[in-house]
């Protein structure tokens, strides 16, 4: 009976879910009733050998295979590796470095940076000395270590080299280059006056520590040569070694820039290249004269002398005569030698052009082109 009971309970159930259930024999759909009718207790089933319950419920839709293939998941990139280096030096103007001789040598330049870029310019370390004045190779060596102790180091090569100078043009026979040294003086825009009046040119080699600058800019404009004697003139202080004479040089040439807007390229060593006033120096005139060419500047001494500087008694008619006397002696070409500090030499000039012009001479300014007059250097 208790198995018949439980049939029934889940018929009903199943006809509450609207689902379709087999119990057993299919029964009459159960009919109506117009008013409630009190139901009786079902009577007791005779009990079976077996009973099979189905319960179908309503399908699930599921969705229709299709052919997209089911993205795989995007791969997380492995952090790229950066190589550990040591830092790199890069050199201004590459390994091989040639400059002109100069007073100076100036660093061509160079950047470091470790291996991620970053600068390290400022930790680099250079070793050697190039002597700029002096013609050579030379080697310079730079080095840089960063942050994790890598160093790197790197060699420049530099040659320091003659400057390359104009051609000598010989000159026209009977030419005269009258020079005038220690000056400018208070004779000397007289002196410039005489030389207007003939359209005779004259250099003049200049001491820079004298009051009359102006009159440097006044020759210059005239077409004059404005060359370095000194500035002070003083030997033992000029001679002392190559630095102090380029101090002097330099304050001499600073003066001569601001007269005339240019340096000079010409000079006179004071006392000449064959002095003797410099042997407390031993050999400090060798290496001048060859350190000061190798720069690009022209040196000139004299083939003759006015004489305007001796201790002996001398007259404007004495200069005269010893200038002329000293031209007739060179037929092609020479170089004389005067002070515009010295009335008696500046008022003889009028008589030397005077007599020049009328025999054939031509005055002319010194320049880088023309023929060299060197002494003996006896240092």
């Amino acid at each position: 009976m208790q198995t018949s009971f439980r049939a029934a309970l889940l018929c009903a159930a199943a006809a509450l879910l609207t689902v379709s259930i087999a119990c057993g024999e299919p029964s009459p759909a159960p009919e109506i009733a117009a008013s409630p009718v009190p139901v009786a207790a079902p009577a007791e089933a005779p009990q079976r050998e077996s009973e099979t319950v189905i319960i179908t419920l309503a399908p699930t839709a599921v969705p229709a295979a299709t052919d997209t293939p089911i993205p795989s998941p995007t791969p997380v990139p492995t952090p790229t590796e950066i190589p550990i280096v040591p830092p790199i030096i890069t050199l201004t103007g590459g390994a091989d470095y040639t400059v002109d001789a100069d007073f100076t040598f100036t660093e061509p330049g160079y950047t470091a940076k470790d291996y991620l870029g970053r600068d390290l310019t400022y930790k680099v370390e250079v070793t050697g000395e190039v002597v700029g004045y002096l013609v050579g190779d030379y080697t310079l060596t730079y080095t840089v270590t960063d942050e994790l102790n890598q160093t790197s180091t790197v060699v420049r090569r530099v040659t320091v080299q003659p400057v390359e100078m104009p051609e000598i043009v010989i000159p026209p026979e009977k030419t005269v280059y009258l020079t005038f040294d220690d000056g400018p003086s208070s004779y000397t825009a007289g002196l410039l006056d005489v030389l207007k009046q003939y359209d005779a040119k004259a250099t003049f080699f200049i001491i820079a520590n004298v009051k009359a600058k102006e009159t440097i800019k006044r020759a210059y404009e005239e077409g004059h040569t404005i060359g370095v004697h000194s500035y002070n003139h003083d030997y033992r202080e000029i001679y002392a070694g190559e630095e102090a004479f380029f101090a002097d040089f330099w304050k001499t040439q600073e003066v001569i820039k601001a007269q005339t807007g240019e340096y000079a390229r010409l000079f006179r060593f004071p006392g000449g290249s064959s002095n003797t006033a410099s042997n407390f120096n031993k050999g400090i005139m060798t290496r001048l004269t060859k350190i000061m060419e190798d720069m690009g500047y022209r040196y000139f001494d004299w083939m003759v002398s006015a004489g305007d500087t001796s201790t002996d008694p001398y007259t404007t008619e004495d200069v005269k005569n010893r200038v002329i006397s000293g031209i007739k002696r060179h037929s092609d070409y020479v170089v004389v030698l005067q002070h515009d500090i010295k009335p008696k030499s500046v008022a003889a000039v009028k008589a030397i052009l005077d007599w020049g012009t009328k025999n054939g001479y031509t005055f002319r300014a010194l320049d880088l082109t023309s023929p060299v007059v060197h002494s003996k250097i006896n240092n």
